[in-house]
């Protein structure tokens, strides 16, 4: 290396980092990869505008220490984790464990998202070694850089669990973890547990629910500050949340779903969703819980996914109480009730009732 190569790297190790939120840093810096984006490019907050908060509330600038994410499926969840982990690599380094539920999810994550992210995104070209079996700094499941490392670690595996001590600890899909880590308990506290030496450690908690009363993920977000996306009306401007029993479609064509406003009851069409995301914002049920921020967020909000085709969805599974179960964890993000199995289905009839004479 050159005597000047070597003075450009050591003003660069000696520069502050540059004062970025997390969205900021994805808006300015991540390309999205063919292999796990539908949308190749640059990556746009704009395209969702509710994932701004939440990518926000993860970095260092944020008084929340834990972000818990309780989501519908094909929202943006896992984007979310791949540009904090890019975050983390280029702008504040440090021990990261990602959780997957098992080792095959890890390794899928790892090579399907991760990697690709690494080679695409011209900023962190070249801050993570390759995998190289013969490499123990970088392998499929540990991963090197300058000033930290990514560990990526199944639910049900102890030992990856407790190996190290760690700054960031993320937890995808936890509903979908087992109640026990082999002997050693709960897999959330062990890995949470990891955390104790940092002062400014992150938490971030992420899943669609599962069983109402068995759902981590319910659990941690009754425990946050439960916020939700409120979107204003195009037609008479009052705020709502965006709930299933407002989505309205013609008998038979259910391709041509609205959306009904709660206040005015006039019919909003798909393509006004954008408008009222970029207008949208966050409201805490609980603004009193100052370190746990919890986001909450339905299908019905995701810019991937029409009202039509989720109303074509709903007709098919609702025909057996195993595909409503996943309808509702899955689109609706809501944990399902045992107790109430068709709660769901009597609501949308109701909403769908019509006048018939004699």
């Amino acid at each position: 290396m050159r005597v000047d190569e070597i003075q450009i790297l050591a003003a660069d190790v000696l520069l502050p980092p540059p004062d970025l939120t997390v969205s900021q840093w994805a808006d300015q810096n991540r390309r999205l990869s063919s292999e796990s984006a539908a949308e190749k490019g640059e990556w746009r907050t704009d395209r969702a505008p509710y994932q701004r908060a939440v990518m926000d509330a993860m970095g260092p600038s944020s008084p929340y220490e834990t972000v818990v994410m309780m989501w519908a499926a094909q929202s943006g969840k896992s984007s979310l984790l791949e540009n904090f982990l890019g975050y983390i690599i280029e702008l504040d380094p440090g021990p990261v464990l990602l959780v997957e539920p098992r080792e095959v999810d890890a390794e899928a994550f790892s090579k399907d998202r991760l990697a690709p992210m690494l080679r695409d995104t011209p900023c962190l070209r070249g801050k993570v070694a390759d995998a190289r079996s013969r490499d123990s700094n970088n392998t499929i499941l540990h991963k090197k850089f300058l000033g930290g490392s990514i560990t990526l670690a199944a639910a049900n595996s102890p030992a990856g669990l407790a190996m190290r001590s760690i700054r960031y600890c993320l937890l995808d899909e936890v509903d979908r973890y087992p109640a026990s880590a082999g002997s050693e308990g709960d897999p959330v506290n062990l890995a949470i547990t990891r955390t104790a030496n940092f002062w400014n450690r992150k938490i971030v908690l992420c899943s669609t629910p599962t069983t109402k009363g068995a759902s981590r993920i319910e659990q941690a977000w009754l425990n946050s500050n439960q916020q939700s996306f409120w979107l204003p009306c195009p037609h008479c401007g009052a705020f709502q949340v965006l709930t299933w029993g407002n989505l309205v479609w013609p008998k038979d064509a259910p391709e041509k779903a609205e959306y009904r406003c709660e206040h005015c009851s006039k019919r909003i069409a798909d393509w006004q969703k954008h408008q009222m995301l970029k207008a949208g914002e966050w409201r805490a049920a609980r603004p009193e819980v100052t370190d746990i921020a919890g986001f909450w967020i339905n299908g019905l909000y995701s810019p991937w996914r029409k009202w039509g085709a989720l109303a074509k969805k709903f007709l098919a599974d609702k025909k057996s109480i195993e595909t409503l179960r996943e309808f509702v964890n899955t689109v609706l993000a809501e944990p399902w009730d045992d107790a109430a199995e068709t709660t769901v289905d009597q609501a949308t009839v109701m909403a769908r009732r019509e006048h018939y004479r004699a």
